[in-house]
């Protein structure tokens, strides 16, 4: 009986090493996924703001500067410069006008594409 208890501890431990492997592989592996995850989908800046927010801390550093910036200017939706939302966050063909035209610095290199803006329709002349 003795030499069966002996098995099964010598198992046991050997089932636990094993274990305790696969368990630090498998954290080691997740650990560069979650950097990637949060680092910015962008590599080509036009703000101070967001490379600077990228720069620090990452997509979510990005994303909370943004929120920031849009409470102060009192904007309500990403959407007004943004034609996609996460992960990439595309901008829109005047994003980079409207955020200067609000006060946003932009990076020395970035020339914005003018604003959209909607002319006036004509109206007709008054009847005397």
């Amino acid at each position: 009986m003795a030499k069966l208890g002996l098995i099964a501890s010598s198992t046991l431990v050997v089932g636990m090493l094993a274990g305790a492997l696969t368990f630090a592989t498998v954290s080691t592996v997740s650990a560069p996924t979650a950097d990637a995850a949060d680092k910015c989908q962008r590599s080509d800046f036009k703000t101070e703001l967001v490379k600077q927010a990228c720069e620090k801390g990452g997509q979510k550093a990005a994303k909370d500067a943004m929120k920031t910036w849009m409470k102060e200017k009192k904007l309500k939706s990403c959407n007004q410069c943004h034609s996609k939302l996460a992960p990439t966050y595309e901008l829109k063909a005047d994003a980079v006008a409207q955020f200067q035209k609000l006060g946003g610095k932009l990076l020395a290199k970035t020339t914005p594409a003018k604003a959209t803006v909607k002319p006036a329709a004509p109206t007709a002349p008054a009847a005397k």
